[in-house]
């Protein structure tokens, strides 16, 4: 296996009065293949480690490597061009456009990736079924339940062929049963070969994880679990 993503001595400080110091010298290496859960209470430097995970935002200090590619040095194009065509995201909210079938959702998420136009329908069917969503690909995300719209949103980020697949909280607008539902699609998943990152508050979905750490007071720390 090689490192998808290598964090070394990565800070972030926010300007106030006094400044807010939200990450502090994190280290952090996930192999490919990897399953890691990130978890921690609110306002420890989840959101901030999630923003500089997805290139969404850029460290005051260290290095982080994105498949042996530095990415701090890199300009607002190159970084968000990496960012669509290697990570691939998954929220609390699905983000699904309710005027569009499944299929078309599933779609969208190659508009932001160097994937060639012809054969994006083909890809967004290949997703679906990965997730075992074949069954309903021309309904429209009004005619699902919660863990189904999940799964489109993770067929979404599933098919521009992502690095990293970088989940901020999935199952936060699920009950018992899709939360079970979606954390067993990412133990297939993970025994597929996907790399997987799960930010979580929750310790049910966090165990499920091969691996942990928390983060307290923008310090990361390994956990067992």
């Amino acid at each position: 296996m090689t490192d998808v993503i290598t964090l070394t001595g990565i800070g972030r400080t926010f300007a106030a009065d006094p400044p807010v110091i939200a990450l502090e010298s994190v280290d952090l290496s996930v192999r490919r293949g990897d399953y890691l859960s990130i978890v921690g209470p609110s306002g420890s430097g989840k959101s901030t480690l999630l923003n500089v995970l997805g290139l969404l935002d850029v460290p005051d200090t260290g290095r982080y490597e994105l498949e042996g590619e530095e990415t701090t040095v890199l300009g607002d194009a190159a970084r968000t061009a990496l960012r669509g065509a290697r990570i691939g995201f998954v929220f609390q909210s699905f983000h699904l456009l309710a005027h569009r079938d499944v299929t078309e959702n599933v779609m969208l998420g190659g508009l932001y990736t160097s994937a060639a136009r012809k054969g994006r329908r083909e890809r967004a069917h290949a997703a679906l079924e990965r997730v075992g969503l074949s069954h309903r690909r021309d309904f429209r995300p009004t005619h699902l339940s919660g863990g189904e719209r999940q799964r489109v949103a993770i067929a979404r980020a599933l098919a521009g062929n992502p690095a990293l697949l970088l989940c901020d909280e999935p199952t936060g607008n699920l009950d018992s049963a899709n939360t079970a539902a979606v954390l067993d699609l990412f133990d297939e998943l993970r025994a597929d070969g996907t790399t997987l990152i799960v930010i979580t508050h929750d310790e049910t979905v966090s165990g499920r994880a091969g691996r942990r750490v928390r983060i307290t007071d923008g310090y990361l720390t390994q956990e067992p679990l």
